[in-house]
């Protein structure tokens, strides 16, 4: 079952990345939103694929707009603190067949429960709850190589330019 309640995580089984929302970007393959997520003091990256819903929401949480009514996110928020939980934290766990995994930590009456979920709303959640992103630095390694720098991404669009092509354009 994918989106589960289990006992919460032993602390220290994984190291922790602090990041934050850096920006939004647009995947122009798929004209798709991205999110990017920047490590808090470091230099690690990491670019989500979103909906453009769950964009939306992230946006409308990052830019402080307020909405006549709550939203899908506010509702669980309302939800769980009403039930006496709090969120701890958010965690992007791992990255299986590319397909990232996070869970929320949250603490009610003395005893903390992880719960998996799409990473786009735990961000949503943690943004509106005021808590920290956190990545687990296994997804950092397994993305380690796959991800080019922005000058090897130039890099490499221009090399896959026909030279020829240029003799029809004529720059001003």
């Amino acid at each position: 079952m994918l989106y589960r309640s289990r006992p919460a995580l032993p602390a220290g089984v994984a190291m922790l990345v602090q990041v934050e929302v850096s920006s939004f970007a647009v995947d122009p393959n798929r004209n798709t939103p991205l999110l990017v997520l920047k490590e808090t003091g470091g230099s690690r990256s990491l670019v989500l694929p979103i909906g453009p819903l769950e964009a939306s929401t992230i946006a409308m949480e990052s830019l402080k707009v307020a909405t006549e009514k709550p939203l899908t996110i506010d509702l669980v928020r309302i939800v769980m603190e009403q039930l006496g939980g709090t969120l701890s934290r958010v965690v992007i766990s791992d990255l299986v067949d590319q397909t990232f995994l996070a869970y929320l930590l949250i603490g009610a009456e003395g005893s903390a429960v992880s719960i998996d979920c799409r990473p786009c709303d735990a961000i949503a959640l943690a943004l509106r709850c005021k808590k920290p992103l956190f990545v687990n630095d296994v997804v950092f390694d397994k993305l380690q190589g796959k991800v080019l720098s922005e000058k090897e991404t130039i890099r490499k669009n221009i090399s896959s330019i026909d030279t020829v092509e240029f003799g029809r354009y004529i720059l001003e």
